[in-house]
């Protein structure tokens, strides 16, 4: 089970550890954003300091509608205890989770202040 909490500022969040291919590692709290149907979403920052592979350009929707080109990169991402081979969206926010990694899985939080999240496989 992936475990996190709810922000004072009401965001669902966990942490992830994020993989690149020469084996560094880092440590990253995401936003959990249903809104998101892609994996993951990784400031440009952590895309470098990983030395993440390129896999192209990939045309999206922001949150407020308009139209963009995000990069999108090769990431490892630690999902429910196992390795997970992911592309992960270059952006300038904060990281996201997204509803493609969630798919699979029961995801439940408290939504108040330092209230519990929750994600279990499902079976």
């Amino acid at each position: 089970m992936i475990e996190g909490r709810v922000t004072r500022e009401r965001k669902a969040v966990v942490s992830l550890t994020v993989q690149g291919p020469r084996g560094q590692r880092v440590a990253t709290e995401t936003v959990i954003d249903t809104g998101f149907t892609g994996y993951i979403a990784l400031p440009a920052q952590q895309v470098s300091e990983l030395g993440l592979r390129f896999l192209g350009a990939r045309d999206g929707v922001l949150a407020d509608g308009r139209p963009a080109v995000l990069n999108a990169f090769q990431a490892v991402v630690q999902w429910h205890g196992q390795p997970r081979s992911v592309p992960a969206l270059e952006v300038q926010g904060s990281a996201l989770l997204g509803m493609a990694l969630i798919e699979g899985s029961r995801l439940t939080l408290d939504a108040t202040p330092d209230g519990p999240v929750h994600i279990q496989p499902l079976a």
